[in-house]
């Protein structure tokens, strides 16, 4: 076994000595080397053998050195530990029955550890232990495969062989998503600019539109304005909202959390937007069915989540038609539901299961304009608040859209100072 071992590694030269010629004579004939070439997958990759039994190592060694492997070895688990942590591997062939430290704790410790490459490495695992339930609880710590004594080494460098494809083909994946999210940021900074230049003479077009509003009493004139006007505003909230999704903007939303009288904000809201339903003639109907309740909001966020709903509502209503809003407890009381009802043009069954994803509008949607961004954002909002959002909705009858919020219990009856943010005294 001996003689063969040492026969193996003056083997080894000889096949390192044809890869590189090969690969020199492709690179002079430019042409890219063939992963499928036997002698080029067989690509040097280091191999750590943990086993008690050295002749065995020698073994192993010999067959994984023919394929041009570079081969460490450790004969008992503190060594193999010392090994894992200095070398990084590209795989572990591992026993274990080892003195010291064994292979059901070094895989422990291997897909524990809080470095990605260690965590990361392959693991098979070479035992004498054959019963299913060993199997079971190896790959269940981690092992990529289990192979048990007496093996075949044809079928061990087979093995070895198609983990190491794996590990490389995910290797291979990293790498793809890193540069494409490296393009990605790239792409996005140039969508802000972009964004940020149109802004500019966006703003300065409705400033200059609402001044000359002012001094022309003209009728016909002042319709051009106003159209001029409302559609700078248009524009100018839709690139808001492109930036908000291309910014992660609610990256400090936890740390400027604070306890909010949820009636008050949501009737804050409704106020807001009276006006604009009262251009369409619908007169919106707000009620609160609970008692002042507590929530642990983002006060900024939160509202601009309940105005996209309610502004949706008008937007979506035909002139004259109606809007309610309300809010009610649950019957536990630890939980609050707001809801916004119309009676519009709904959305349509296929269009439900993605209409909280950006840059998705319902079918029927397409006579109002917009890019299907509002109720992404109050989606990503009611997440991050851990609540739930549920739509229901009927074409032609109109939406209920509903947020569950949890309810915080105030400063006050936690015997604190601070009582919940009441904005009717704002």
């Amino acid at each position: 076994m001996l003689k063969n071992y040492y026969t193996g590694i003056e083997e080894l030269p000889l096949a390192r000595t044809v890869l590189w010629a090969k690969r020199r004579r492709s690179e002079r004939e430019g042409k890219r080397m063939n992963a499928a070439d036997p002698v080029y997958a067989h690509r040097v990759g280091k191999i750590l053998i943990v086993d008690d039994e050295k002749d065995l190592v020698e073994m192993v060694a010999l067959a994984l050195h023919k394929k041009g492997y570079e081969i460490a070895q450790a004969y008992n688990g503190s060594q193999a530990w010392e090994k894992i942590q200095a070398e990084l591997p590209d795989l572990i062939i591992l026993d274990l029955m080892l003195p010291d430290l064994d292979g059901w704790e070094i895989c422990r410790m291997v897909r524990r550890d809080e470095r990605q490459q260690i965590r990361s490495i392959p693991i098979l695992i070479l035992s004498a232990r054959a019963l299913s339930e060993d199997r079971v609880h190896g790959l269940g710590l981690g092992a990529d495969d289990y192979m048990t004594k007496p093996f075949s080494t044809a079928e061990l460098v087979i093995r070895v062989e198609k983990i190491l494809e794996k590990s490389e083909a995910i290797r291979g994946l990293y790498g793809e998503m890193d540069h494409l999210r490296g393009q990605m940021q790239e792409q996005e900074l140039g969508l802000r600019k972009v964004i940020h230049d149109l802004k500019t003479p966006l703003i300065s077009m409705g400033a200059s539109a609402k001044l000359l509003m002012r001094r022309n009493n003209q009728e016909e004139s002042l319709e051009f304005l106003r159209g001029i006007y409302e559609n700078s505003l248009r524009l100018t909230r839709w690139l808001e909202e492109i930036l908000l999704f291309s910014d992660s903007p609610f990256k400090g939303m936890v740390k400027e959390m604070e306890e909010v009288e949820i009636q008050t904000l949501v009737k804050r809201t409704v106020d807001l937007l009276r006006a604009t339903g009262r251009e369409k003639k619908i007169e919106i109907d707000f009620r609160s069915h609970s008692k002042p309740s507590s929530v642990l909001c983002n006060v900024r966020w939160m509202q601009r989540a309940l105005e996209n709903l309610v502004a949706n509502a008008l937007k979506y209503t035909p002139e004259g038609g109606k809007v309610e809003v309300a809010v009610f407890p649950s019957p536990s009381g630890e939980s609050i539901e707001i809801v916004v009802k119309d009676n519009g043009i709904g959305i349509q069954a296929e269009d439900l299961p993605k209409i909280f994803e950006p840059f998705q509008r319902g079918r029927n949607a397409s006579g109002e304009k917009g890019i299907g961004l509002g109720l992404a954002l109050v989606k990503e909002v009611v997440d991050l608040h851990a609540g739930q959002i549920i739509v229901q909705s009927e074409p032609q009858k109109g939406s209920r859209f509903s947020i569950v919020l949890p309810v915080e219990r105030s400063q006050k009856e936690k015997g604190g100072e601070k009582a919940a943010v009441n904005f009717t005294n704002n």
